[in-house]
């Protein structure tokens, strides 16, 4: 195939971004030898005027022998973010809740 004519396209690395944006991202992960497991994650945006918020939550549970639980939040581009953790370990359980809230001004 022979193109001859390329100038329609463009330089990515000369572009400017002009328009914002935000991230929200709960991973949950839980882990046993011999045991139960449970894990569950719900993230919710919405637009309200120009304020975009977001709402989180994230929950981590194992039952059994060697208990691993545990939840990671990932967020960028927001100007408010309000994050709870609880979580708790014993000799056969472990478990981490998350709760995340976040807001993005106008700029």
């Amino acid at each position: 195939m022979w193109l001859s004519d390329l100038s329609y396209l463009e330089n990515v690395s000369e572009n400017d971004l002009i328009l914002g944006g935000a991230l929200l991202a709960l991973d949950a992960f839980a882990s046993v030898d011999s045991g139960n497991t449970l894990t569950a994650t719900d993230v919710i945006f919405g637009n309200h005027g120009k304020v975009t918020k977001a709402r989180g939550t994230g929950t981590a549970i194992a039952s059994g022998t060697n208990p691993l639980a545990g939840v990671d939040v990932y967020y960028a581009g927001f100007d408010k973010v309000k994050v709870k953790f609880h979580s708790g370990t014993g000799a056969n359980y472990a478990f981490e809740t998350v709760s995340v809230k976040a807001m993005d001004l106008p700029h």
